[in-house]
């Protein structure tokens, strides 16, 4: 099935992939209809504003799912596969896309988010073999010694400080700074819609062009920030900037107009390196 054009025919495939399960649909439900991920949270931002819009009621499955039935499907996915899932090998097998798992816990937190569960309600018994899996996971306690350690007499002054070792060809390691940001970014920016035009020395850092539906491109200004917030410390104004790119995504009061791309989740999410940027 052809990939839908325009808004009204995404959203009439909502309609229609939702007339035929007789219940809310889920993403990967829909991705059968032509309709992915990228296209519904790049026009509506979230399923929920999607379903408003087509005229969808939620129901059923598509409904928001209390924590110990994701945990407990993530789990099932787990003990299937005898070990612990990245984000496609999940969304393969579990009956949920990976985004309420990113909300609610972040990804790389879930087996730690499990064992509570587990404990807390009394079923580790239940799922000793997932559990062992959660306790003998790889860990990364050099990295962390390496990105938390202090200056000290015997450190080298002369030499440069580098972040975490990232899994990629392009950059060896974490950005540091907000150069490192803008590097990141157009490693990745083809994956995430986006082509960019010039980078500028005024605010906003960088014109760019982004696909809004098949062969329709709308420009979009984009500031570079290794955090978030240091846009609102940097005095920017927010009504001449669309997107932040930024590495860590630490201003919750950022406007919701501004749409902010934190990269560290997103090169863990594409990678499927969640050990590498966990906290």
């Amino acid at each position: 099935m052809a990939k839908p054009k325009s808004n009204e025919e995404v959203l009439e495939a909502i309609r229609r992939c939702a007339k035929k399960l007789k219940r809310t649909p889920t993403l990967r439900e829909l991705e059968a209809f032509g309709i992915g991920r990228g296209t519904i949270e790049g026009r509506w931002k979230k399923l929920s504003n999607a379903f408003k819009e087509a005229g969808v009621t939620p129901t059923g499955r598509g409904l928001p799912y209390p924590n110990a039935t994701l945990l407990l499907d993530w789990a099932g996915v787990t003990r299937k596969l005898g070990r612990i899932p990245k984000v496609a090998e999940y969304e393969k097998d579990g009956r949920f896309c990976h985004m309420p798992f990113h909300t609610r816990f972040r990804w790389s937190r879930v087996p730690d988010a499990f064992w509570r569960f587990a404990h807390e309600t009394g079923l580790a018994q239940q799922w000793l073999d997932v559990l062992a899996m959660v306790e003998a996971r790889p860990r990364i306690g050099t990295l962390r010694q390496i990105s938390t350690a202090k200056i000290s007499p015997k450190t080298r002054r002369d030499l440069p400080i580098y972040g975490r070792p990232l899994p990629m060809e392009e950059l060896l390691h974490e950005p540091v700074n907000e150069g490192g940001v803008m590097f990141a970014f157009g490693a990745v920016a083809r994956r995430l819609g986006f082509a960019v035009r010039q980078i500028r020395r005024a605010f906003p850092d960088c014109e760019a062009v982004r696909e809004i539906a098949r062969g329709q491109w709308q420009p979009v200004w984009i500031e570079f920030e290794f955090e978030s917030r240091n846009f609102l410390l940097h005095g920017h104004d927010p009504k001449k900037c669309d997107v932040i790119v930024c590495w860590v995504h630490n201003w919750p009061e950022c406007p919701k107009h501004i749409e902010v791309i934190e990269l560290k989740k997103v090169i863990r999410e594409m990678w499927g390196c969640e050990e590498f940027l966990a906290k």
